[in-house]
């Protein structure tokens, strides 16, 4: 009989591939969102930082005062801009999570057939040596008698 030979493998293999890709993208996601993180803790060490300095000097100044209200308002609005891109990166990874499970979906498909094909050619294998072992078992049994 001849060797198994499954003609989707190809497409199995392309699924494969695709697989690795999507989670790939996702990997790439996840990094943006811990730099994301990282952006945002950096801002909140400068807030604490300007904070220290305050309340180390002994008397401000309008200009100083002036300057620090300016950083408030720029680290406030930058958090503000890490917010949204945190929640567009959270979107974005929830939504290559879905590809993933269909990407996964579509190769089980595949590998469950190939699984059934494999399990119909065995059985076909072992009926045709049963054949053939019948059949010399009667040949035998013909000469011998």
């Amino acid at each position: 009989m001849k060797r198994f030979r499954f003609r989707l493998e190809s497409i199995r293999e392309w699924r494969l591939v695709q697989l690795e890709l999507e989670e790939t993208k996702l990997q790439r996601l996840f990094e943006e969102l811990r730099e994301i993180e990282s952006q945002r803790a950096g801002l909140e060490a400068a807030r604490a930082e300007a904070a220290r300095t305050v309340l180390s000097l002994a008397v401000l100044e309008a200009q100083q005062l002036a300057a620090l209200e300016a950083h408030r308002l720029h680290i406030t609005a930058e958090k503000e801009r890490l917010r949204k891109q945190e929640s567009d990166c959270t979107a974005r990874i929830a939504a290559q999570r879905e590809c993933i499970r269909k990407a996964e979906r579509d190769l089980r498909l595949l590998e469950k057939l190939k699984q059934r094909r494999l399990a119909e050619w065995e059985h076909e294998a072992d009926k045709e040596q049963e054949t053939l072992a019948a059949e010399a078992f009667l040949a035998k049994w013909r000469r011998e008698g």
